[in-house]
């Protein structure tokens, strides 16, 4: 039998909670007994994920918004807070990149991959950690990447918000310690929406170049951010949890 229950009593927020790691992770926030707020900018993902929630028994309201847009995350806090009250949880999750080298990039694609993929972290941590701090304890957590510690062709905007975002983690870990943890999760190759267009043999190239010889679901990075919500890692604070299937811990082929 498995723990249940973990996160009783506790409320959350998820962002970029419309598919993939977001909706898997405020799926198991809420068996594990959270109240939820899930936000992302996909208005039909959203609400279905809510809907699953709701079917299975959890309590979840979802929050339609641009993360990319600071005024509109201040907005989310106002209400997240009138909903549930301030929040014991806090993953900040949404993304947005276009590809292309800092050459081939336009300035508007540069801001834009910056605001959703870095900026939103500040501003959710700008109006939520005072709170979180005050209440006494909390856990804030962020989706990083493996790209924030290995290059790649063509990413220059996303790797340099995930670079900064674990920067930022161990900022915030050290300014609001020892009442608030905050952490990041470094997945590697995550099987999610954005991937409908990769063919069979692109995602067993992309699964080779791992020890474990394979992609990752959005529910074994839900599973991390649990851990990481919970009391299981009560002594864990400013860390990048790195979770790519060892990819980043042997040299490949």
């Amino acid at each position: 039998m498995g723990i249940t229950n973990l996160l009783e009593g506790k409320s959350a927020i998820v962002t970029g909670a419309g598919s993939g790691i977001g909706r898997a992770t405020a799926k198991l926030f809420a068996a594990q007994s959270a109240s939820v707020v899930l936000a992302d900018i996909q208005k039909v993902g959203l609400e279905n994920a809510v809907k699953e929630i709701e079917t299975a028994g959890g309590r979840a309201i979802g929050i339609v918004i641009d993360l990319g847009k600071t005024s509109e995350i201040e907005h989310l806090v106002e209400a997240a807070h009138k909903i549930y009250g301030p929040p014991d949880i806090v993953l900040s999750n949404a993304a947005s990149y276009s590809l292309g080298s800092v050459a081939e990039l336009s300035e508007d694609e540069w801001d834009k991959t910056l605001a959703v993929c870095l900026k939103a972290s500040w501003a959710l941590g700008k109006y939520l950690l005072p709170s979180m701090k005050a209440k006494g304890a909390g856990s804030f957590i962020i989706t990083s990447s493996v790209q924030a510690i290995r290059g790649y062709k063509g990413h220059a905007a996303y790797q340099a918000a995930k670079g900064g975002l674990d920067a930022l983690t161990r900022s915030m870990a050290a300014d609001f310690a020892p009442a608030v943890r905050v952490n990041s999760i470094l997945p590697g190759a995550v099987v999610t929406g954005l991937w409908n267009s990769f063919d069979e043999a692109l995602r067993a190239e992309i699964a080779s170049q791992c020890p474990l010889q394979r992609n990752a679901g959005p529910e074994e990075i839900a599973s991390v951010a649990l851990f990481l919500a919970s009391d299981m890692s009560s002594y864990i604070t400013g860390q990048a949890i790195v979770v790519d299937g060892g990819l980043t811990a042997v040299s490949g082929k």
